[in-house]
């Protein structure tokens, strides 16, 4: 469920034209880690984020809230994404992040943040986050591209097999489980067929090692969905020519109990220096 809430203001820092998504290759459709988190902070710190998290409760605002309230109103007219706007120079992706747009925004941002303070990830680091790097208006404006056209360049596969030198990322969110969504089983698909290292990432503060356990096991890749028949059938196909499904939930279940150690690591931590890891925060000087 979408949330409503008044018009959010568009920052005065960002551009109102880019290079246009139909003019960069779909490996450059990137944004750095800091810039990310700019752009999150900067929706979290408008009147229409206030409203939407009274309403539905701030854990519980997702990806399809960002896209709604804040990167269609924000780039439509453009033919560029956020990302796209907030850097005119965009570079080859480093590091995939495979999510679940019903997830978490809150525990996104905590993950995103994690990522860089647990595995030394420098906040230059140029992600794929699909919400923030494809163009989402769907307004036929000249340089951007629609949602069908820019999947047609199969940029999840593209970035992928490019081997990004720091891997991909799974984010895990309490409020949503990501492989019950297809596109994202498709990804870990890729990238195990890409042989690239894949990593879990969620926020230390609202998982603990019984709730990490409890979804070692508690998923089927088969049973993801997506929009469309033709989409579920292509994916569908790809999976059981490569192995099938029982092949991903096992190196799924290998990544979350990588996850619980992960965990066990960050509890060490705050232990031993007394303060929490989301409190080192290399993003703190960021205008919003």
């Amino acid at each position: 469920v979408i949330g409503t809430a008044p018009h959010a203001p568009r920052p005065s820092w960002l551009p109102t034209n880019g290079t246009g998504q139909a003019n960069v290759e779909p490996n450059s459709w990137s944004i750095s880690l800091e810039n990310w988190v700019r752009f999150v902070d900067a929706c979290m710190a408008t009147y229409t984020w206030n409203i939407l998290a009274k309403t539905k409760g701030e854990r519980n605002l997702n990806m399809y809230d960002i896209s709604v309230h804040f990167v269609k109103p924000w780039t439509k007219g453009t033919g560029c994404s956020i990302a796209c706007l907030m850097d005119d120079n965009q570079g080859p992706v480093d590091l995939m992040v495979s999510h679940a747009w019903a997830g978490s925004v809150i525990e996104s941002l905590n993950s995103i943040k994690t990522i860089t303070t647990m595995y030394l990830v420098p906040k230059e680091t140029r992600i794929f986050f699909d919400t923030v790097c494809l163009y989402q208006a769907e307004d036929g404006t000249v340089g951007g591209l629609s949602i069908p056209e820019q999947l047609t360049l199969k940029p999840f596969q593209t970035i992928i097999h490019k081997k990004p030198q720091r891997g991909m990322f799974i984010i895990h969110t309490t409020i949503s489980e990501v492989y019950e969504r297809l596109w994202c089983v498709h990804e870990a698909d890729e990238a195990i067929e890409a042989m690239i290292e894949i990593y879990g990432a969620f926020d230390p503060a609202s998982w603990n090692a019984k709730a990490l356990k409890s979804i070692v096991t508690s998923f089927s890749t088969e049973s993801a969905e997506c929009q469309g028949e033709s989409d579920k059938d292509m994916l569908t196909n790809l999976v059981n020519d490569r192995g099938g499904f029982d092949r991903l939930d096992s190196i799924v279940r290998d990544v979350r109990q990588q996850s619980i150690t992960d965990l066990e690591a960050v509890n060490l931590f705050e232990q031993l220096f007394s303060m929490s890891i989301s409190s080192v925060d290399p993003f703190h000087n960021l205008e919003v």
